[in-house]
């Protein structure tokens, strides 16, 4: 009984310790996201996430297959993952520069989550980003739907 305690508190840290990963890297965005809206309005903002997907690079066009590749959106978005030791690790492009930059932020907010973490993780992770009105509302649904679309991949929805 004793060690099945253990491991369910260990099981808790773990889950603690991946959200609070994703949270802090989504508040980092955040952070330099409403720092650039205050001194360079929403086309700093736009710059700030074409300049993430130019940095994070993009996939190899083996990877860019219709395995990966994410419908319901406007631009072009593939996302692959790969699973190590039960976590999940995400990378993404697009063929839309400020998309591209927005694939980048999920995917690096994401990994290294488990399958249990991702099937919990609501919409609402979008708002964290703060974009609000600089995001238009198509690619807020973007953003919610390779939310669902990782879910979906990874057999977690």
């Amino acid at each position: 009984r004793d060690l099945h305690l253990s491991i369910r508190r260990q099981r808790q840290m773990c889950i603690r310790d991946s959200n609070r990963d994703m949270i802090d890297t989504l508040t980092k965005h955040a952070d330099n996201l409403k720092t650039i809206l205050e001194l360079e309005g929403e086309e700093g903002q736009f710059e700030y996430l074409i300049d993430i997907g130019k940095k994070k690079g993009s996939l190899e066009p083996q990877e860019k297959i219709d395995k990966n590749k994410m419908s319901g959106c406007l631009a072009q978005v593939w996302i692959k993952f790969d699973t190590k030791n039960g976590k999940n690790y995400f990378d993404g492009d697009s063929d839309a520069l400020i998309v591209k930059g927005l694939v980048k932020i999920i995917a690096e907010a994401l990994s290294g989550l488990t399958n249990d973490e991702i099937k919990e993780l609501k919409h609402d992770i979008v708002n964290k980003l703060g974009l609000g009105p600089s995001l238009s509302a198509r690619r807020q649904v973007g953003m919610m739907s390779m939310v669902d679309h990782i879910k979906i991949i990874t057999g977690a929805k």
